[in-house]
């Protein structure tokens, strides 16, 4: 008699706000896609407690998890510090070379259920790009290896061929960077990160993403958090990197609101946005790591008040300062927050805020962000335009692939110190390209509804290319 082979996909994020925002989309749909199949997120004990608590209690039920014990202070670590949201960046590499210091607890853990599921289970793990070594305990044990990568094609392939270069990048006489596997991209100075133009990378950071790149190819898939109809130039550009290794674009997987959580902050934003007219408002955030400098949140704030553009601004302490820390009323023109919520044009949210349900409103216009991966995810699939700022990492490439759409402006790019001044009339008259009542307007907003559509139709049940690509995935890892 014919057995039933177990199937396991074991999943594994890198702790980074966005990218465990993949991972939870992408366990969620493994457990709606193969009701068979045994899904367990790993990561360290903080990280599962903050995994679990994001799920709905039915998510919770369906999705298992297993914590590699983890000590930060013995990688010198502060106490407490699991994730990237108690570091700042340049601090993120010891986070990295810890995470690669978990492997001997993942191959206990492979192992075990190795021996509890017997030779002829068919595990997989998919791996965050910056645990890609999990690569090593899965040969070992006899498992499919698959790299998610939680960022866009385009910036990924652009972002890999600068990191192949360091620690000289082939920069011309004139000044522009000429990546020699991209010949049709050109880059300035300013779209580069500022650590590589300062040169204070240092030879752990190179390494460890030369290390990083080594693993990605010895994968046996590479999995992409985008749309195959979105991104084709980006994908073949990533494909041709992989080489033979297939990279398959199952996007857009973006947060949910599943968990049933609101808080009384949160209620309040939505109430607000319940009183201002359609498409008016400018939701503005720069992510969960970035920031802006003190005088550009000053300059910012001051065309806000001149335009009288209702806004939700999410804010955060500026460069120079604990990202994490509390906001000082200082760092805003006096009275601006309480003037604007007395004239009901618009609110100030420190912290957190909620970015799915803000894009997803009515009310909501357009987005000034610093385009991280998640937010223009979530922008496209609820056919809000942007206003782009990019402040680090791939993020100068993203804007530049959403210009091409048509979908976004480009309003200013990165946060240093000696050109970071923003003009206010340019900052008024991007917002008013991006969300006045002008053709330039009106076709950008046609534009996003065709990106929308795009997102959409990937998951068609009947043909879409992401969901194609997902059950091609799957077959290949045995999984389906």
């Amino acid at each position: 008699m014919a057995t039933t082979r177990t199937k396991h996909a074991v999943l594994f994020p890198f702790p980074g706000h966005g990218h465990l925002a993949g991972f939870l989309a992408m366990a969620r749909l493994l457990v709606d896609e193969l009701p068979d199949t045994t899904v367990t997120l790993v990561s360290t004990p903080r990280n599962v407690a903050a995994l679990r608590s994001s799920l709905s209690a039915v998510s919770q039920s369906t999705i298992r998890f297993h914590a590699l014990p983890f000590v930060p202070g013995d990688h010198g670590l502060p106490a407490g510090c699991e994730s990237t949201s108690s570091l700042t960046v340049p601090a993120f590499i010891m986070l990295f070379e810890a995470f690669e210091a978990l492997q001997p607890a993942f191959e206990e853990y492979v192992s075990g259920l190795r021996r509890e599921s017997g030779d002829e289970a068919d595990i997989c793990i998919v791996a965050d790009a910056f645990v890609a070594w999990t690569v090593d305990v899965a040969r070992r044990h006899g498992c499919k290896h698959a790299v998610f990568v939680s960022c866009g094609a385009f910036g990924t392939a652009i972002f890999h061929a600068l990191w192949n270069h360091m620690p000289e990048l082939p920069f011309g006489s004139d000044g522009m960077l000429r990546l020699p596997e991209h010949p049709d991209v050109v880059l300035h100075r300013s779209q580069l990160p500022v650590a590589f133009l300062r040169g204070d990378l240092s030879d752990r950071w190179t390494a460890y993403y030369h290390r990083v790149i080594r693993y990605g190819h010895c994968t046996d898939a590479v999995l992409a958090n985008t749309v195959e109809e979105f991104e084709p130039t980006g994908l073949s550009k990533m494909r041709r990197a992989a080489g033979k290794v297939p990279v398959w674009p199952i996007g857009p997987l973006v947060r949910g609101d599943d968990s049933g959580v609101s808080s009384q902050a949160d209620d309040e934003v939505l109430r607000w946005l319940d009183t201002q007219p359609p498409s008016s408002v400018l939701y503005i955030s720069f992510g969960s790591q970035n920031t802006i400098q003190p005088n550009q949140m000053m300059e910012l704030a001051a065309v806000l008040e001149t335009t009288g553009r209702p806004f939700v601004w999410a804010i955060r302490p500026p460069v120079g300062f604990d990202i994490a820390g509390p906001f000082r009323d200082e760092w805003l023109p006096e009275g601006f927050e309480a003037r604007a919520r007395a004239g009901n044009r618009g609110l100030v949210v420190r912290g957190w805020a909620p970015q799915v349900r803000i894009l997803a409103h009515g009310a909501t216009g357009a987005f000034l962000s610093h385009c991280g991966w998640n937010s223009v995810l979530e922008s496209m699939a609820h056919g809000v335009p942007v206003v782009g700022w990019p402040l680090a990492a791939e993020q100068f490439y993203n804007v530049r692939m959403l210009a091409e759409w048509g979908v976004c402006v480009e309003l200013a790019r990165g946060n240093l110190v000696e050109s970071s001044a923003v003009e206010r009339s340019k900052v008024a008259e991007v917002v008013e390209t991006v969300m006045g009542d002008t053709v330039e307007a009106a076709t950008m907003r046609r534009r996003v509804m065709e990106v929308q559509e795009v997102m959409k139709s990937a998951w068609r049940k009947d043909g879409g290319s992401s969901r194609m690509a997902l059950h091609e995935f799957l077959r290949a890892m045995h999984l389906q």
